[in-house]
């Protein structure tokens, strides 16, 4: 699956607010071919244009590794969602009244933007070599695939009180919440035959730490050699699975407020103090209820959103450049 497709007009119209009309004052330029849906094409400059918007999105929300992987994906449905896009506005055509549609979506235009008069939404329209009915066109083409998504997907996908009841008994892991401790670690370093000199150390060090009124972040900003030295040994927000055993053992019974013995580690030894712990909970029914509806809701409007596409793929009538077949996902427009 390529996901639903992109809200429309929304995005449609945040793009137009700073560059009105990209892709489509083309001259009598021949474009290359990328697809055919029924008797609609996808050009070349199509393709480039959708790749350089959703780019462009991408980059003001995402950074770093997430943003790579969100755009390996996202060019990777790219053009399978241009043709998903075709294949939804011809439906479209058969479903809805289009030019009152394009009327409705103009209006709302002219009224987010506060455009009193047609000359002056023609002046705008001019710099980008647009005409109204251009935008008119355009606003529909973003919009009506949405709409009948909403029509035939969406509007039949339901979740009922019981099927959440359920899901909530038979998936206890869902409202499972897991035990969190905020530790302090003093660590001294040493292996193989420096472990015995500073055991002694070691020793000393944690006595002191387990005294009355000690100032366990003190002594670690002091003597600590770990990384955490600087925030006074801290380790925070600790679940279990997530520490050496060794230690999880002593962050997971220990009573807040308890020093640990001298652990001895495969790199030093370890002192630990359990600075709080939140026991493991159950979140009841009714704290769940609204995002556990809204997971079923999303995994089945996700299935029924594969079997309308798959059907309606199955019924246009699509043709893939070859150059550009290698862009489609396998499996995805099989006969």
């Amino acid at each position: 699956m390529t996901g639903p497709i992109r809200a429309g007009a929304g995005i449609f119209l945040a793009v137009l607010a700073g560059s009105l009309g990209t892709g489509i004052a083309r001259g009598e330029v021949v474009e290359e071919i990328v697809a055919k849906v029924n008797d609609d094409i996808i050009t070349r400059s199509d393709l480039q244009d959708s790749e350089q918007e959703l780019l462009s999105d991408l980059y003001r929300q995402y950074t770093g590794k997430e943003l790579d992987d969100r755009v390996k994906t996202a060019k990777a449905g790219l053009l399978i969602n241009l043709i998903d896009r075709k294949i939804l506005l011809h439906r479209a055509q058969r479903l809805f009244d289009m030019d009152k549609m394009g009327d409705n979506l103009l209006s709302n235009f002219r009224e987010d933007r506060k455009i009193k008069s047609d000359d002056e939404l023609k002046k705008m329209l001019d710099q980008d070599h647009m005409t109204i009915a251009d935008l008119k066109k355009k606003l529909v083409e973003w919009t009506a695939p949405e709409q009948v998504l909403g029509y035939e997907v969406k509007d039949r996908v339901s979740v009922g009180d019981k099927e959440v009841e359920a899901f909530y008994t038979e998936h206890p892991e869902e409202s499972e919440v897991p035990a969190v401790a905020t530790l302090r670690e003093i660590v001294l370093l040493a292996e193989g035959d420096k472990k015995q000199a500073r055991r002694a150390e070691a020793e000393r060090l944690r006595e002191r730490a387990a005294a009355p009124g000690a100032d366990f972040e003190a002594l670690a900003r002091e003597f600590s050699e770990a990384g955490t030295k600087a925030s006074g040994g801290l380790i925070a927000d600790v679940k279990k699975g997530e520490l050496a055993a060794q230690l999880e053992q002593v962050a997971f019974t220990l009573a807040p407020g308890q020093v640990s013995q001298v652990l001895d580690t495969p790199y030093g030894f370890h002192i630990i103090k359990v600075e709080s712990r939140a026991e493991p909970q159950k979140r009841s029914l009714e704290d769940l209820r609204a995002n556990l509806k809204e997971k079923l809701y999303k995994a089945r409007f996700e299935q029924a959103y594969n079997d309308f596409m798959k059907k309606a793929r199955k019924e246009a009538e699509i043709w893939v450049s070859p150059k550009y077949q290698s862009r489609i996902a396998p499996g995805a427009l099989e006969p």
